[in-house]
């Protein structure tokens, strides 16, 4: 070979030297312009959030390097996960794009674990493993009305959320006020209906008291103290006309009894509330009841209720339910 060229022309020769470099930097430039292959995706798992004892919300974000990536999560009680969410689309552009996902229905009380997972044409990846405990079943129970006049019935309602709500017994739990008593249970157990709602129907409340609603769930669980205020109860009698400078009386029943305490008797003002006119003191009537009577002059109409001062504890103040409209006429 090295004869062959050398016998060649010198011209020949100087031509071939000349388009030896040109063809080097050609394949050179062409292997620099080739398109570069995109990268699988990058997952990364974040926090779970909005927990409850049946569901949370997954998070995470998903760089897609360049090639359409879809992304879901998967989760489970163990690291086989089992579970997964709906797949969602991260798009193509590199750059952090945030996912995330509820979870299906869930156990309550247990550890829970999950991860983000990407996939586009170069690959599927893993985000890392993280774990969250789902809340203890619960409820909230809510009095209807509260406050609640002495003596009047009233109701407890609620809702469980939780694994074993459908069909769970669930017990009333009360302490009355000063609270110094443990807590005991109040009436008969009653059976949640399939969407974990409950209800107890009381005849009559007497005392301000703490609640507590038990539950045999999965876990079983006791609810957080709820207060139920008991306000006195008081009437209000007044004649409906009055011959002006005349005196008008203003009598009623408080129960509890209360002896020596004190009846606001207030009157409406122009723009709307009530304001203190007059007051009177409450006297022994019966061994449950105290009772008031007030006279005074009245020179113009006016619209009155009337609001006993109790201390507190086991009753609180109370108003009378109706207001009374006095007419004052000339004769």
């Amino acid at each position: 070979m090295t004869a062959f060229t050398a016998d060649r022309p010198r011209e020949v020769r100087r031509g071939m030297r000349r388009r030896t470099p040109f063809l080097a930097v050609t394949a050179t430039l062409l292997a620099t312009a080739a398109p570069a292959h995109a990268a699988a995706p990058v997952p990364v798992t974040g926090d779970a959030t909005q927990i409850t004892p049946v569901g949370a919300e997954l998070n995470g974000t998903v760089d897609p390097k360049g090639s359409v990536t879809s992304a879901f999560f998967q989760y489970g009680l163990t690291k086989k996960y089992g579970h997964g969410t709906g797949t969602q689309d991260a798009g193509l552009n590199p750059g952090t794009v945030p996912i995330s996902a509820a979870t299906g229905p869930l156990q309550s009380s247990k550890t829970y674990h999950f991860r983000l997972v990407a996939e586009n044409k170069d690959g599927k990846r893993f985000g890392p493993d993280k774990t969250f405990k789902t809340l203890a079943p619960t409820t909230t129970p809510v009095f209807t009305p509260n406050p609640v006049p002495y003596g009047s019935p009233f109701t407890v309602a609620g809702n469980i959320v939780g694994t074993g709500a459908k069909g769970a017994e669930v017990s009333l739990l009360v302490r009355a006020f000063p609270y110094t008593a443990p807590f005991a249970q109040l009436g008969n157990t009653v059976v949640a209906d399939n969407a974990g709602n409950y209800l107890f129907a009381l005849t009559s409340a007497l005392s301000t008291a703490q609640y507590q609603v038990h539950a045999k769930t999965s876990p079983p669980f006791t609810s957080a103290t709820e207060t139920l205020v008991v306000t006195s109860r008081i009437s209000l009698k007044t004649p409906r006309h009055v011959i002006r400078r005349h005196r008008a009386t203003f009598s009623g029943l408080v129960a509890p009894a209360q002896d020596g305490a004190i009846v606001d008797i207030q009157k409406l003002q122009k723009n709307g509330t009530f304001k203190h006119w007059t007051r009177a003191f409450l006297t022994h009537r019966s061994d449950g009841l105290s009772g008031y009577t007030k006279k005074v002059r009245l020179f113009r109409s006016g619209t009155f209720r009337a609001i006993v001062r109790s201390n507190g504890g086991a009753v609180s103040p109370g108003t009378s339910p109706n207001v009374h409209t006095i007419r004052v006429t000339r004769h």
